[in-house]
């Protein structure tokens, strides 16, 4: 990945799994996944997110950080047959990697460099495009080059448990919904508030 992908890095950012695309006992193409961007305006509103929804449901998207096609590889539809085997294996990867599914993909995509031609074969949608922003440790530094972000489901009902914070999502074989509904949750919420809090202010 270092020696013949542009950005010329493998690195990935917080949870993190790479696939290993294999022909005829060859390697053929290597894709690096891992933790989806905080804030991403084009994802959010496609996907219909409040900040408070994100935080909570942000786990169960998985950024497309890196996708390379190995030199020598020259194969009609390649690089959209390598996307749509990894994205269909990796929910369950993820699932056996970190304890949980994933639900969307996300990846940014150089228009001065790419048409994102393959991601489209592959079933993903362009929803927009970023402001030319990059995220350096705490702050946004502003480097004038936007991307165009692609997202693709991974389950018919991926939308809808994206955006509803109580929705449930398997994690390790057992089911994590809350019992309580919205309101009732809303309510328990404002009952705590109003507890004395023991604890000395720092």
């Amino acid at each position: 990945m270092v020696r013949h992908h542009y950005l010329r890095s493998a690195l990935l950012t917080g949870k993190m799994l790479r696939h290993i695309a294999v022909l005829d006992n060859r390697w053929v193409a290597l894709v690096g996944w891992g933790t989806a961007a905080l804030k991403c305006l084009p994802r959010d509103r496609w996907i219909g997110w409040c900040p408070s929804v994100r935080y909570r449901r942000l786990h169960l998207v998985a950024n497309n950080a890196r996708f390379l096609i190995l030199p020598g590889f020259h194969l009609p539809h390649l690089a959209s047959r390598v996307l749509a085997l990894s994205t269909k294996r990796l929910s369950s990867d993820w699932q056996a990697t970190h304890g949980h599914p994933i639900l969307l993909v996300e990846t940014f995509v150089d228009p001065s460099r790419f048409a994102g031609t393959s991601y489209r074969a592959a079933g993903w949608i362009a929803v927009g495009q970023t402001k030319g922003f990059a995220k350096t440790n705490r702050t946004y530094r502003y480097h004038g080059q936007p991307k165009t972000v692609f997202v693709r489901p991974l389950h018919r009902r991926a939308l809808t448990w994206l955006k509803d914070p109580m929705a449930p999502v398997e994690r390790r074989g057992k089911m994590s919904a809350s019992r309580l509904s919205s309101k009732q949750t809303d309510a328990l919420i404002e009952c705590l508030r109003k507890l004395p809090d023991p604890r000395k202010r720092r």
